[in-house]
């Protein structure tokens, strides 16, 4: 059988290549989902695998000889340091740069055992890498994938190693080979186990704190305790960058929207860059709902509550975004943990301590005007400060403005109070400024230079003139950084804050009203438009803000709520036994239409995969036997009927060996099933290779009588 053997090998090995590629395509797109794989080296190594592929389909024959990958390996450690220092910059990108280029050098130069036993090590790396750093649902996909494509290497593995190790059969199917067999089997679904819990369930909770290990992510102004002017080199990363990073729920009603969400106050300045006043914070222990404002500012009657949960994907320095005047804050943790609030003099909001990990909170807030409280001498000169080193035309042009030359349209009739200044400023920057991402890194004075240079700059450069203009007016201003805008999911009935909704403005002490917003900023883009994609982008963040809070948050705390939960929907239902239960109908309409969908859809595709294929294959078989017992059956429908007689004697325990032919077979079965398995392959090669169509019937029924049992 040396001819049969040659025939198969080709096509495993083909299997194990390409099982073996897409494991690895599989692995580094996740990695790159991650946003910590850059898209040049991700396009480099998919690259490799498509050549690679191709060569393993013959399309392509290229060798590279071992000295020559030597080399390149050799040459690229020389390499790297000059990526670290020079051009990445990040410990991270320039490993991943190594990995990837190495990566595709072993990938192309193949040959043993060895070589594709490296690439299955780096594809298992890259894909535990992801697993660690990813925090979004699509995940599951790329993991998924990779399951399916490691255990296509893992089977065709060890056929393949079958082959290599003999090159002509000489036993017959013993023992041992099934336990081989089994043992692969079992080593693949414990693999399958072991990944799906490790990987998916076990590492995204406990690997939280290992982001602290990468701090160089992708800065969101929302989430900085500072500004630096022209150091801002990844804004137009930023801006085009629509991770979701809040999500809102209301809770009493719906929110209304272009709400601010604040996060912090930043009030010294140096003339390039932004920063905290250091102050010492007022820490109180998050003993589940904290009072945070004083009884004047909880009797206010003026303006109406906010309630709402906010669930961050990253807490980064533990900064809490509010929207409204915060009186009541409650932390969502882990029982066990003793999380801090923290609140500084810029009444601004931290969890300590702070750590890169997903939270949650609920506030209960006035949505109206602060009250106008105070301000002391000390606080009035930190806001008023300006740098050392201040362009003399600053000052002149904030005169000018604030005297109110030409009449601004819209602006009221106290002239000359601080309102008024403030307003006009800020009307001016709208009017005659234009938003646009810029880079000015390499400006002395990057303030004066978008003032009277370029009039281009995004919410930062519009927030930072603003504040040092109202200065140069001894009008109390500081800049504050957070969140703006977003899109309403009404799947999830959620707001929705992503990574571009990042936002800075400024906030002015004016006299008898108290800290009162500005936002100098000029629109930049339109709101989304409904539509189909627009409405799948939805569904998709539905399901990720519950696999966020159900997979990655998951912890013991929400595991007794799901337990309270379920047993008052029963107690719902009907307080005497089961009396409520005509009601059911009415607790089923409460669940939320997205999860009732998933809760069906779920298991209904869990069963079609795992029963799909083989129900198809029994159907397929009855249809084609139907078809040959109504005399429809074609010549090579006997292989069909061949095929069924071998399995249903090996249910009775007659193994047909593959070497065998099927009169050598017939010939070598007991007494009993030996005369009718004679006359049926007797049947079959007149049939098969006689081209008797019309015996067809005669060994349908031949096979028939062999199903039944053996001859008596």
């Amino acid at each position: 059988m040396p001819a049969a053997r040659k025939s198969a090998a080709p096509a495993v090995e083909r299997f194990f290549q390409f099982s073996l590629l897409g494991l690895v395509a599989c692995a580094f797109c996740a990695l790159a989902d991650t946003g910590r794989l850059d898209l040049p080296s991700l396009a480099f190594l998919l690259a490799g695998v498509f050549w690679r592929g191709l060569m393993a389909a013959g399309l392509v024959k290229i060798n590279i000889p071992q000295r020559i990958i030597t080399i390149v390996a050799t040459l690229y450690l020389v390499f790297y340091p000059l990526d670290y220092y020079f051009i990445s910059r990040d410990f991270f990108a320039a490993t991943a740069h190594g990995v990837c280029f190495l990566g595709v050098a072993r990938i192309l130069a193949a040959r043993t055992n060895r070589d594709y036993l490296y690439t299955g090590a780096l594809a298992f790396v890259a894909l535990l890498g992801a697993s660690a750093l990813s925090t979004q649902i699509r995940f599951f996909g790329w993991l998924v994938a990779a399951i399916v494509f490691g255990l296509g290497v893992l089977t065709s593995g060890e056929i393949r190693r079958g082959f290599q190790r003999t090159t002509r059969v000489v036993a017959p199917v013993s023992t041992r080979n099934v336990w081989r067999l089994a043992l692969v089997v079992a080593c693949a679904a414990c693999g399958v186990v072991l990944l799906t819990s490790g990987l998916f369930l076990l590492i995204p909770r406990t690997a939280r704190a290992a982001a602290n290990l990468f701090p160089s992510g992708p800065r969101v102004t929302g989430f900085t305790n500072s500004i630096d002017l022209g150091g801002f080199g990844d804004i137009a990363r930023i801006a085009k960058d629509t991770r979701p990073v809040l999500r809102i729920k209301p809770y009493n009603t719906t929110l209304p929207p272009n709400l601010k969400w604040r996060g912090t106050a930043l009030a010294d300045f140096d003339g390039r860059r932004w920063s905290e006043h250091p102050t010492r914070d007022l820490i109180v222990p998050a003993q589940g709902t904290t009072m945070v404002a004083d009884q004047l500012q909880r009797s206010r009657l003026d303006g109406r509550r906010l309630v709402y949960r906010v669930d961050m994907t990253d807490s980064d320095n533990g900064t809490l975004f509010i929207a409204g005047v915060p009186e009541y804050i409650n932390l969502v943790v882990t029982p066990g943990e003793m999380p801090r609030l923290a609140r500084d003099s810029e009444d601004s909001f931290r969890a300590l301590p702070a750590l890169r990990t997903p939270l949650g909170y609920e506030v209960s807030a006035q949505n109206g005007a602060p009250l106008p409280y105070p301000l002391s001498a000390g606080a009035r000169q930190t806001y008023t400060r300006l740098p050392r080193w201040l362009d003399k035309r600053i000052p002149e042009l904030a005169a000018r403005w604030v005297a109110g030359d030409d009449r601004e349209p819209g602006v009221p009739a106290e002239v000359g109070t601080d309102l008024q200044s403030a307003r006009r400023i800020e009307a001016r920057l709208h009017r005659d400024f234009t938003y646009e991402l810029v880079r000015s890194s390499n400006v002395r004075d990057p303030l004066a230079d978008f003032l009277f240079r370029t009039k281009r700059g995004y919410c930062e450069y519009f927030a930072s003139a603003m504040a040092v203009l109202l200065r140069t007016q001894k009008i109390p201003a500081r800049v504050v950084t957070g969140f703006q805008s977003g899109y309403y999911n009404d799947v999830s009935a959620t707001w929705v804050m992503r990574a571009s909704d990042a936002h800075a403005w400024v906030e002015a002490w004016i006299e008898g009203h108290g800290w009162m917003t500005f936002d100098p900023t000029p629109p930049a883009t339109e709101p989304l438009t409904a539509g189909f994609w627009q409405h799948m982008a939805m569904y998709l963040d539905a399901a990720d803000s519950v696999w966020q809070q159900w997979v990655l948050a998951y912890n013991p705390g929400q595991q007794i709520a799901l337990a309270f939960s379920f047993r008052n929907k029963l107690k719902a239902m009907g307080a005497d036994g089961f009396s409520g239960w005509p009601s059911l109908g009415a607790a089923f309409s409460a669940i939320p239409r997205a999860w009732l969908m998933t809760l069906v859809a779920v298991p209904v595709l869990a069963l079609l995969a795992w029963f799909g294929p083989s129900l198809w294959r029994s159907w397929m078989a009855g249809h084609r036997m139907r078809k040959i017992r109504r005399g429809e059956g074609s010549v090579d429908d006997a292989v069909i009927l061949y095929e069924r007689m071998v399995d249903s004697l090996a249910k009775r325990g007659f193994q047909k060996p593959a070497w065998f032919t099927p009169n050598e077979f017939a010939k070598n079965l007991p007494g009993g099933e030996r005369e009718a398995v004679d006359v049926f392959t007797r049947t079959y090669n007149e049939v098969r290779f006689g081209g008797n169509a019309s015996a067809m019937q005669q060994l349908a029924d031949l096979l028939k009588g062999i199903e039944t049992g053996p001859a008596r």
